[in-house]
């Protein structure tokens, strides 16, 4: 016996963007005031960063603001909210579990004057690659790694400039890493990952109440290092990693797809031009989602940049 998904697919328009000037993988991006910007991550020979970049969607154009006062690192976070920027978090070893990477630091920048201020650094060691929303008047950071995988919920306040870990069962939804997620109007959407099993799992949470709701599982294998941003009606989600090694059916993915909240419900949307990719980043402008950076199966780093028509 055997079981299907039927799972519709749709055809988007994908328009290629002007190229970062050189290639990087597990790097985070955010928007504020109309322009994305870049932060962190590592080039093709291994190097992690530590400078910002700033994605122009008018010109479409990059510049390049400099090297931030933080640690260079890969897996990192940022977010934004009335023109400013937080960020920080991440790993900055290339040996794993090495307690010293494990970035706790907390960073405010202002893109008006180029000034960064260090904030109350984050309380737990768990920094590597989380999923970093805000509603507003506070940032969650969700789902971070270190020796260990977990599903933690950490709310910072803006104002107050304090964090606090929000209570919850942890026998609600599985511990996991590797995992991706946003807001889509004013309510965070988040899933995948790997924690012994490739995940499938899709969540709505209500924050900072904390509720969680399980939506429609994604189509196909589950994945993880996958990017995730939210258009005018859609959440897509594109790329990742089956992980099951090379020789035993693993693989890296080209499509993408996406989900409506409305409806419940997953649709294919077709193949990245860029081919098979992992690590990416992804976020929206106008409504309008972007996506593109990260590595090929060859672990060669990507430098396009898309944007989506709906």
């Amino acid at each position: 016996m055997c079981a299907c998904t039927n799972v519709e697919k749709r055809d988007v328009t994908v328009h290629a963007c002007a190229a970062m000037p050189s290639g990087r993988a597990s790097a985070c991006a955010c928007v504020c005031d109309g322009k994305a910007y870049v932060f962190s991550g590592r080039d093709q020979k291994g190097t992690y960063l530590n400078d910002l970049w700033e994605y122009d969607p008018v010109t479409d154009s990059w510049k390049d603001l400099g090297s931030s006062p933080m640690k260079a690192r890969v897996n990192a976070i940022m977010t934004a909210y009335d023109g400013k920027i937080y960020a920080g978090l991440g790993y900055s070893a290339l040996r794993a579990y090495n307690d010293s990477a494990y970035q706790r630091d907390w960073w405010e920048y202002t893109p008006q004057t180029g000034v960064w201020k260090r904030l109350a650094d984050y309380p737990s060691q768990h920094t590597v690659k989380p999923i970093c929303v805000t509603d507003g008047n506070a940032v969650y950071v969700l789902y971070g790694c270190g020796h260990s995988q977990q599903s933690d919920v950490w709310q910072y306040t803006i104002a107050s400039g304090q964090w606090q870990i929000l209570p919850r069962d942890p026998q609600q939804h599985p511990n996991a890493f590797g995992c991706t997620g946003t807001m889509f109007q004013g309510v965070a959407y988040l899933g995948t990952g790997f924690n012994a099993h490739n995940l499938t799992h899709w969540w709505r949470i209500t924050l900072p109440e904390d509720e969680w709701h399980a939506c429609a599982s994604l189509p196909g294998k589950g994945r993880e290092f996958s990017a995730c941003t939210a258009g005018k009606e859609h959440i897509y989600l594109f790329g990742g990693r089956f992980f099951a090694g090379e020789m035993t059916g693993g693989e890296i993915f080209d499509t993408f797809m996406r989900y409506s909240p409305d409806k419940d419900r997953w649709e294919w949307c077709g193949t990245m031009p860029c081919g098979r990719a992992e690590n990416q980043i992804a976020f929206t402008i106008g409504g309008k989602a972007y996506f593109g950076l990260g590595e090929n199966e060859k672990g060669e780093t990507i430098n396009q940049l898309y944007r989506i028509e709906e």
